[in-house]
């Protein structure tokens, strides 16, 4: 009599998850989720989670990414709520790249200075009021047609644009787009001043894709470190429009967000070199709001950053523990430090268009499962 078949299930073992992880075990994406979602929480609870996963962040080699993400958090939730903060993290970070340059890696994890400007910062950003970033409105393609700038802009020259525009190096519709965006900011119309900000910008990419070279102006105004095309980028143009524009309403005491405006309009420029570039035309549009909305406030001042002094200083010394309960795990070997590149989630990773190749087998796709629909109805009969 034979036997049955005796099955044995082979164990296949998992597959080694190679995923970037940080210093307490975390996939970097998460991590660095949970750090932004806990900034926009309010309580000690959520005081908690930030500082936990700043620290986290932080030592496993992330000090740049949390720099990055406290200019991208401010510049899109905080903005014109209290563009104070602006100026504070210039002067915290500077603080933290001093200590960076004399420190080696593993000192400065444990430096008590180093732990403290972290910290503070975190608190600071949980604690400011929130604001929605800069809404650009879009532009029509009809604006695009040829004449129609000449048609619809009426409004009158200005000092302002008198003193920016150069006939030498700049465009007619540079000198129309800046009166226009003068009388906006005047009329407070922040939707309009906002347009034409855009409106420029796009024109000038549409003619420098047109022409391979220069856009709608020659004259270099952007900083020295830029590429010479850059240099000549018309959003350089309308932050020296804007710059002239605020130095007026200064004049008249209407406004007065000196180092502010100063540091934003550094910003854009390109004077932090770890914040995202694309992140400028976010600082840009907060240089329209502050001069468009700014002088119509009650007090046309940035309102004080930290509210509550004691309860900061209070929450910052508690700092020590948060880095502790992280610097007790092993840290990470060079190699697998965290990046920039290593905090998107798949979702947010760019998806390539299809080319023609596959344009073309998708169609013959969708055509075969018709032919099939159809002969299948006709079976079917």
């Amino acid at each position: 009599m034979a036997r049955a078949p005796i099955y044995i299930d082979t164990i296949v073992p998992p597959e080694e998850d190679k995923r970037p992880r940080t210093r307490c075990g975390y996939l970097v994406p998460e991590a660095f989720h949970a750090y932004t979602l806990a900034l926009g929480e309010a309580g000690s609870a959520a005081s908690g989670k930030a500082l936990h996963f700043a620290a986290d962040l932080v030592c496993s080699g992330g000090i740049d990414i949390w720099i990055r993400a406290a200019y991208t958090y401010s510049l899109q939730h905080i903005g014109l709520a209290n563009p104070r903060i602006f100026v504070y993290l210039k002067s915290r970070i500077s603080d933290l790249d001093k200590k960076i340059a004399v420190l080696p890696q593993t000192s400065l994890y444990i430096n008590p200075d180093v732990q403290n400007i972290i910290s503070e910062t975190v608190l600071v950003i949980q604690l400011c009021p929130k604001r929605a970033k800069v809404q650009w409105p879009k532009v029509d393609p009809n604006t695009k047609r040829p004449g129609w700038l000449r048609g619809v802009a009426s409004a009158p020259e200005t000092r302002v644009t008198k003193a920016v525009w150069s006939s030498e190096g700049d465009s007619t519709p540079m000198y129309l787009v800046a009166n226009e965006l003068c009388q906006a900011i005047q009329q407070g119309s922040t939707e309009r001043s906002l347009f034409w900000v855009r409106w420029l910008m796009e024109e000038d990419t549409r003619v420098r894709k047109e022409t391979k070279g220069n856009g709608l102006s020659t004259k270099e105004r952007g900083p020295a470190f830029a590429p010479p095309k850059a240099r000549c980028e018309v959003g350089h143009y309308i932050a020296a429009v804007l710059l002239e524009l605020y130095k007026e309403l200064a004049s008249k005491n209407i406004i007065r967000m000196h180092e502010e405006f100063s540091e934003l309009y550094n910003l854009w420029r390109g004077g932090e070199k770890r914040m995202a570039t694309s992140l400028r035309r976010e600082a840009l549009g907060l240089l329209v709001l502050i001069c468009c909305e700014v002088p119509r406030w009650k007090i046309p001042a940035a309102a004080t950053l930290v509210q509550d002094p004691v309860r900061l200083s209070r929450a910052v010394a508690q700092a020590p523990a948060f880095f502790n309960e992280v610097l007790a795990y092993k840290g990470l070997p060079e190699e697998k430090q965290i990046k920039p590149p290593m905090t998107r989630t798949k979702s947010e990773k760019k998806i390539k268009a299809p080319g023609e190749k596959e344009k073309k087998a998708s169609e013959i796709e969708e055509h075969l499962q018709a032919y099939d629909a159809a002969m299948e109805a006709y079976l079917n009969r």
